[in-house]
């Protein structure tokens, strides 16, 4: 009953998110899930590896599939070739066994999220200044 009632509440966060806030969440798992599969190469667990590296690799598919390349073109160009980059980085860790590809994945993912963080700060902090400015 309590594992129904945190998956409701879960699934209720991320439909009443603002999509920012969807993309931050995106990166924090994907950290997660990097460092939890660093623990697993080092402790030769190579199932936990997959299935870590195979939930960042998702992550950076869905993060991939959702750039919106008409708002953006050059900007949605060079993430849609980074993710392609960390995708191959994450298959040289997974069938290496290779922390250091790994720790490249995560240093990068944290970059993009402290920058991605920062954007959505900042609009946040405009659209909290237009609506006062309208009246609203």
């Amino acid at each position: 009953m309590y594992g129904a009632n945190v998956n409701r509440y879960k699934r209720n966060k991320v439909l009443l998110s603002e999509p920012g806030e969807i993309l931050l969440a995106l990166y924090d798992g994907a950290i997660k899930f990097c460092k939890q599969a660093r623990i697993a190469i080092e402790s030769n667990n190579p199932s936990q590896k997959g299935q870590k590296i195979g939930s960042v690799m998702a992550i950076l598919t869905e993060l991939s599939a959702t750039l919106d390349h008409d708002q953006a073109p050059e900007l949605c160009e060079n993430l849609a070739r980074l993710y392609d980059y960390l995708i191959d980085r994450l298959q040289t860790a997974s069938t290496q066994m290779d922390v250091s590809a790994l720790d490249e994945v995560t240093v990068h993912l944290q970059k993009l999220r402290e920058t991605w963080g920062e954007a959505v700060r900042i609009a946040a902090q405009e659209a909290a200044t237009g609506s006062q400015a309208s009246g609203g």
